[in-house]
């Protein structure tokens, strides 16, 4: 079986680029690597335990290619977001990973694609790194589940949308972590929570409406975005103001999304299919964290998990790359 991953991370083994970055602090999250593990350190405690593939991306191509794999999109895993930091340093530490990573890509020819990071802390200093972030030949960048229909993440998509990059949304847990006794129990809850926020706003916004052209690739199925997208178009349809906001129905704007499977249950990914169409759901698997979390795929029909495996997501990387 051939599949295309396009929601997977890395765990770079310099991590944190002590010498691009200009302070000590402990929350900067620290890989120590071992022989087959590694320890993810933040804030002086272990995060997290990762494979050596989080990091080996020899070994790791060599793991997926044994096992059927025929690429992956690679991004940053979420806690390197670091969105405690100052604008200046964070925009120091995207540009190392960015560096790191188009080494990485380009060693790999072709195998790899990947996704850069940017200052999310300041949107407008973000937008002017896509242009770095194309000349490395990175083919977008991942950024958080936030407030993104603000407007002053306009111009950020005006860019993304001109150097036809693509932007994945990826959800996050936040301080509310904090409050749960279970880290898995608080992703649950949190991570459905955080993407379909960040992505209704971005259609309820209209910014889908004014970038029609901008590629988007949601986390973790787009979560609760299903269950808002009828009560979206039910006060549309109540609202002058918000039919010029938005011309099409809010499901329209739903489908130009690209989205991964990671929904846990067939049921709710065959409605995901239903609404935004089977040909914009992608291969992710979260690897090398949650990918065996996908085996729910063998239950939905054999036409859509044909197409989420492979060939949505090679259409889609194939637009990206012909524009790099």
């Amino acid at each position: 079986m051939t599949v295309l991953d396009l929601h997977s991370h890395v765990v770079p083994a310099g991590t944190p680029f002590a010498a691009r970055r200009r302070g000590g602090d402990s929350r900067w999250a620290r890989l120590e690597p071992g022989d087959q593990h590694g320890d993810v350190i933040v804030s002086g405690r272990l995060f997290r335990r990762v494979r050596r593939v989080a990091w080996d991306l020899g070994e790791r191509r060599e793991q997926l290619t044994a096992a059927g794999v025929s690429g992956q999109l690679l991004s940053a895993m979420p806690e390197l977001f670091a969105l405690w930091a100052e604008a200046s340093e964070a925009l120091d530490y995207a540009r190392a990973f960015n560096d790191w990573l188009g080494a990485e890509v380009a060693e790999h020819a072709g195998y790899f694609s990947g996704l850069g990071l940017v200052p999310v802390q300041d949107p407008e200093v973000a937008a002017k790194v896509l242009s770095e972030v194309a000349a490395l030949g990175l083919v977008g960048v991942e950024i958080p589940a936030g407030s993104l229909e603000h407007p002053r993440w306009t111009d950020f998509f005006a860019e993304a949308e001109r150097l036809r990059l693509l932007v994945f949304v990826h959800a996050v847990g936040g301080e509310d972590v904090r409050s749960f006794g279970d880290p898995g129990l608080a992703n649950g809850v949190l991570f459905p929570n955080s993407i379909g926020r960040a992505v209704g706003g971005l259609i309820a916004n209209g910014v889908l409406a004014r970038f029609p052209r901008l590629q988007l690739l949601v986390s973790h199925g787009g979560g609760s975005l299903l269950t808002m997208l009828p009560r979206m178009e039910h006060f549309r349809g109540r609202s002058e103001t918000a039919r010029e906001l938005l011309p099409e129905s809010v499901s329209d704007y739903a489908r130009r999304l690209w989205f991964d499977p990671l929904l846990f249950d067939p049921v709710l990914l065959q409605a995901l299919a239903a609404v935004v169409g089977g040909d914009r759901v992608v291969m992710g698997t979260d690897y090398p964290f949650m990918d065996r979390s996908i085996a729910f795929l063998d239950q939905v029909p054999d036409s859509l998990a044909a197409a989420i495996r492979l060939d949505n997501g090679r259409r889609l990387l194939a637009a990206l790359r012909s524009s790099v």
